[in-house]
């Protein structure tokens, strides 16, 4: 099979030839940091360009659509002198540290790119034209590719947090939810004009969204504000992939997904990634449970890699993945990609693991052999 043929055969709750390790968008391997770390300290034996390679992982085949601000906000970038640099980009101001893409690190907003209506009609409206000159298409492939196709559909909460800050954004429901409608109502359209348009030439297999709109104790909105403002707009997603064909709309999001989980499946979406198990309580046997036809990739928890041994890796490995291959629609990963507190040793017996419940080929990690560690492990 082929990772698309593969792919397919996951999340249609299939008989692939094996389940692959999948390479979700937003929860990546490790950080680069980390990587370093190992390199330097761990004996880790690649390099953070062939993370995918490396581990023998899967994933899409991005083709990326053009559904940003036409023309774009400019970016400006000032040397603060201490290590950090201030991002400003309209109204936005962000201070945060000068490689901030190479550390494990969040930036600070001081100021938000967005405030009110006034923003919308003046600035972010007319940059959404479908048919300014300048967008352009985007860019497909000659043929299809071995890769499931993956185009990205628009985030209708989670962008407007990072655009106008979560206590703005929640006012704005309140007092003009006219105005969180009608951008819903922009983006949504300028998405299915774009997808559509790729879908006349070659097959999309997955429509990909991230929300973020959850933290370490549930969703930062309620389910009703979520099935009045997301809902309507996700079930158009929806039925725009069952019109061409699309296996899955596939919503990346944060923190505990208990909840939005069953707002995504109500509004047509059927599978989600991450599923943070220890600081997010997203348990994905449970939640297997409670809706046994919506695809999971992820919930494998990345502070398992902090215990040297690996005992805690394995241990992470076997209480969960042989009972997700069994249900089947599962798609193992880890939760998000690894911090520097994690080690090079515990993710390899991890990964070594995940492959054997899997069923998978050797991949170029496990040709190498284990790195030497403090104690045997079976």
């Amino acid at each position: 099979m082929t990772t698309r043929e593969r792919f397919l055969a996951v999340v249609s709750f299939g008989k692939p030839d094996y389940v692959p390790y999948w390479y979700a968008p937003g929860i990546g391997i490790a950080h680069k940091e980390t990587v370093e770390r190992w390199r330097a300290e761990e004996g880790y034996p690649s390099d953070y360009d062939s993370l995918v390679e490396f581990w023998g992982a899967e994933q899409y085949y991005r083709i990326g659509l053009h559904t940003g601000f036409v023309p774009p906000f400019e970016v400006e970038r000032i040397d603060l002198g201490d290590g950090y640099v201030l991002i400003r980009q309209y109204k936005a101001e962000t201070r945060e540290l000068a490689e901030n893409i190479d550390t494990y690190t969040m930036p600070q907003f001081q100021t938000y790119m967005f405030e009110d209506r006034r923003d919308w009609e003046l600035q972010m409206r007319p940059r959404l034209d479908p048919a300014h000159p300048a967008r352009g298409r985007p860019s497909i492939p000659d043929e299809q590719p071995d890769d499931p196709v993956m185009v990205s559909c628009p985030s209708y909460w989670g962008r407007y947090r990072s655009w106008f800050g979560l206590d703005r954004t929640c006012y704005l429901m309140k007092d003009d939810p006219k105005l969180i409608h009608e951008m819903n109502r922009a983006f949504t359209d300028l998405f299915l004009d774009q997808a559509a348009w790729v879908a006349e030439r070659i097959q999309i297999d997955a429509i990909c969204g991230w929300e973020d709109m959850c933290f370490r104790s549930g969703m930062l909105i309620s389910p009703e504000a979520f099935r009045e403002f997301c809902a309507p707009y996700y079930r158009e997603v929806a039925d725009f992939a069952r019109s061409i064909g699309a296996a899955v709309v596939d919503i990346d999001c944060d923190g505990d997904v208990s909840e939005l989980v069953h707002c995504l499946w109500e509004a047509g979406v059927n599978m989600c990634h991450a599923f943070e198990p220890t600081h997010g309580g997203s348990d994905i046997l449970r939640i297997r449970r409670e809706l046994p036809r919506f695809i999971i990739c992820g919930g494998l928890d990345k502070h398992a890699m902090v215990d040297p041994t690996g005992e805690t890796a394995i241990a992470e490995v076997d209480a969960k993945v042989p009972a997700m291959l069994e249900w089947g629609g599962y798609l193992p990963s880890i939760d998000h990609g690894l911090p520097p507190i994690c080690h090079y040793r515990p993710f390899w017996h991890f990964m070594n693991r995940i492959r054997e419940h899997c069923g998978a080929p050797e991949a170029p990690f496990q040709r190498i052999g284990p790195p030497h560690g403090p104690q045997p492990l079976q």
